[in-house]
């Protein structure tokens, strides 16, 4: 009943404010096609032809030595942490949930790869965080490293005392010509995902503003992470709560990476616990950076 509640509320609202709704519609596809797909679209093809072509596993092999020792995942595993720092959400999740299914990891290792693996990208902390925000990009670096530092913390926190397992049987490589449409056309379907939560969570987040008067970037940045980042003001307390939000990544992001790990055979059960810490751990980095970002 109370779903059912909690729904007719969300459709009265969009009756309400429909021009409101319309108009988020219109700047959310603006943002998917300006910003979102040109950024994102590319590292998610290339994370899956990572995987497909056996490169994540030859690369797993010059990483092994490194993450097994520091994070206590297998080489494959590492590769899925190196993307999704580098690519931002929801690459990380992806790989891990290509990795699983492909049987380049194991399933209980891509759980634990959840944890951690699902990062902001560096040119969202550069971009929108750091010049968008701050007016710095001195700010933007200071949080992507508090973000990398927060996310090999939670790494480390859950590491398990067992060394980890590589499938005994993954699935044969293929070659980059039959792997190439297959990684478009997957990586076509997850930004189709990502960007019809995009656009539906900008028009939650107007809606709120628009009926409640809602403006306060931390409950607005917990549902949608760009919109409550722009709407800080650059203040030392402002960085840290941007610290905070990018290690929870909002609830928008989670929704895409539920819908990114679609067939793998990988659950969110875990996932929101470990962003949640993320988040406290970003924050208290933070706090001591502050004072040096302006």
């Amino acid at each position: 009943m109370g779903l059912a509640l909690g729904l007719l509320a969300v459709m009265a609202g969009l009756l309400a404010a429909s021009e409101t709704a319309a108009q988020a519609v219109r700047e959310g596809l603006a943002l998917c096609g300006g910003s979102v797909i040109p950024a994102l679209f590319p590292f998610l093809v290339v994370s899956r032809l990572f995987v497909a072509t056996g490169s994540a596993a030859a690369l797993g092999q010059l990483l092994a030595p490194l993450t097994r020792r520091m994070l206590g995942v297998s080489g494959p595993g590492g590769t899925a942490v190196l993307l999704g720092l580098l690519g931002g959400y929801p690459v990380g999740a992806q790989t891990a949930g290509e990795l699983a299914r492909t049987g380049a990891v194991s399933r209980q290792e891509g759980q634990r790869l959840l944890l951690f693996c699902n990062n902001c990208g560096p040119a969202f902390a550069l971009g929108v965080a750091g010049a968008g925000c701050f007016g710095s990009l001195r700010a933007g670096v200071w949080l992507w490293l508090i973000h990398v530092s927060a996310a090999m913390l939670t790494a480390l926190l859950t590491r398990s005392t067992s060394s980890p397992e590589g499938r005994t049987s993954p699935s044969a490589p293929q070659t980059l010509s039959s792997a190439f449409p297959g990684a478009v056309r997957g990586a076509g379907e997850g930004m189709l995902h990502v960007c019809g939560f995009v656009v539906f969570f900008l028009v939650l987040t107007r809606l709120l503003t628009a009926l409640t008067g809602l403006e306060h970037p931390l409950p607005l940045g917990l549902l949608e992470l760009t919109g409550g980042i722009l709407r800080l003001s650059g203040t030392r307390g402002d960085f840290v709560l941007a610290a905070a939000l990018m290690g929870w990544g909002g609830v928008c992001v989670h929704c895409q990476t539920a819908a990114v790990l679609e067939g793998s055979g990988l659950h969110m059960r875990g996932y929101l616990s470990a962003k949640a810490a993320q988040a406290v751990l970003s924050a208290a980095l933070a706090v001591p950076v502050s004072r040096w970002v302006r």
